[in-house]
């Protein structure tokens, strides 16, 4: 089970990283891996690199988006996809400061939604050492 966590961007800072994103990428992981001593710097750096998602809006949009679709369901504040056909469990969970999604492979059929929301999320996998723009991947058409 893979866990992808989703950033969005401040634009100011896409222009420096979009041709290397390891560097974003290690910049979070050292905020990820924080001690707990720690907290008001990691969470300075993280609000500089970060900006706020609108959890609120991007739940309706993607219940609304997805509601009926047989594979989708929504779980108090989960969405999930349970698609037999393709071999995919995705369970995605929007806060304000990222977005959780536990997948069972490499690839998420939410990536699509999301895509069409945002193309400038930046996805990282803190247990795999992975990183990209979701821009920069292509996207499984339905």
């Amino acid at each position: 089970m893979r866990r992808f966590y989703i950033f969005s961007i401040r634009e100011e800072l896409l222009v420096l990283y979009k041709d290397n994103p390891c560097n974003l990428y290690k910049i979070l992981e050292n905020i990820y891996k924080m001690k707990e001593e720690d907290f008001t710097y990691g969470y300075n750096l993280f609000k500089q690199i970060c900006i706020s998602i609108d959890n609120l809006e991007l739940n309706n949009r993607l219940y609304l988006t997805m509601h009926n679709d047989l594979v989708y369901t929504k779980i108090d504040n989960e969405h999930i996809i349970n698609n037999l056909y393709k071999d995919e469990v995705s369970i995605l969970k929007i806060k304000k400061s990222h977005m959780l999604l536990d997948c069972n492979n490499s690839y998420s059929s939410f990536f699509n939604f999301l895509e069409k929301h945002n193309k400038n999320y930046f996805i990282c996998d803190f247990k795999e050492g992975d990183c990209f723009f979701l821009s920069d991947i292509e996207l499984v058409v339905h």
